[in-house]
């Protein structure tokens, strides 16, 4: 089996599409920070998590490079998915909801993921372990510190824990803006350092925070947008109307696909990944899809203005 931090044939090839799709999900992503991902030695990087697999794309946007991940171990039990998964550099990584046989397994997967950062591939870990479509950050999870402290004693250099905040203008629609904001690394030994002569839960319950307070500094507020005069927006939405419905009509196996599979998915963080995916078996209607979203977001706005002026 491949280790998740060798090059793999047609890998980059395969992600610079990849990244072309996810940035035509998106009307714009911002990138701040990335001069904070040390150059050297073993980095962990920890955004939050609220977009299911839209996430990791957008880390792969953001970096530009190979990029390993962890996911949840049940979606590896079909062998199929679980070879593309692993194509893909995504190890699975069982919860405690699993069982404890299962949780087991996992310190297998540590000392992959050790290897993967060790060979100078960046691991990214959602240290929260679940998503939630909203702006905000659930409690951190201590097993990413601990990989650290492993990674740390096992290969002797300097290993990195790199904080994340990712925001999202919309979470269900498309076309939004995306900030993806890299904070000060935490250098693990120095970490624990800081802590030293407390219990050991005290000091994973502290690094814990930390990481949390960070990250929720990185996401910050909802992005604030600029709609201009009403009356000018409503002439606007009249003149576009025609070039709306023509675009409507022309992306009708993208929108419609996507409205029939969100209503049967309970999780509707699944929304831009599903959005994704249309984008990536039918790239010719972006051209169609784009505007119309666009167009669409644009209506929607002018219309919550004046429903709030009223």
């Amino acid at each position: 089996m491949a280790k998740i931090w060798e090059e793999y044939r047609g890998y980059r090839l395969c992600q610079a599409y990849v990244n072309l799709t996810t940035r035509s999900t998106f009307r714009s992503i911002r990138v701040e920070g990335l001069e904070n991902v040390p150059s050297e030695g073993a980095v962990l990087l920890a955004p939050n998590h609220c977009a299911t697999l839209m996430d990791p794309l957008l880390m792969l946007v953001a970096l530009r490079r190979p990029v390993g991940f962890g996911a949840r171990s049940d979606i590896f039990a079909n062998p199929r998915i679980a070879r593309i998964l692993r194509w893909l550099r995504i190890v699975p990584l069982a919860r405690e909801r699993n069982g404890l046989s299962e949780v087991a397994k996992n310190f297998a997967v540590f000392d992959e993921i050790i290897d993967c950062i060790g060979h100078d591939v960046p691991f990214c870990m959602y240290a929260e372990g679940a998503h939630r479509p909203e702006r905000g950050m659930l409690p951190v999870k201590k097993a990413i510190f601990r990989i650290a402290r492993m990674a740390r004693e096992q290969l002797g250099k300097p290993v990195y824990i790199v904080p994340v905040g990712v925001n999202y203008e919309y979470f269900f629609r498309g076309q939004g803006r995306v900030r993806i904001r890299f904070g000060e690394p935490m250098e693990i030994g120095e970490a624990f350092a800081r802590h030293d002569g407390h219990a050991e839960a005290d000091i994973y319950h502290a690094l814990c925070e930390e990481l949390r307070e960070a990250d929720l500094a990185l996401i910050g507020e909802e992005m604030p947008r600029r709609h201009g005069l009403k009356g000018l927006r409503a002439l606007a939405a009249l003149l576009l109307l025609p070039l709306f419905v023509l675009c409507a009509a022309a992306s009708l196996l993208i929108w419609l696909p996507l409205r029939i599979i969100m209503r049967g998915i309970k999780d509707k963080a699944w929304t831009h990944t599903v959005r994704f995916a249309l984008h990536l078996f039918l790239p010719v209607f972006w051209i169609f899809h784009i505007p119309f979203e666009r167009m669409l977001n644009f209506g929607r706005n002018l219309w919550d203005d004046l429903r709030r002026k009223s």
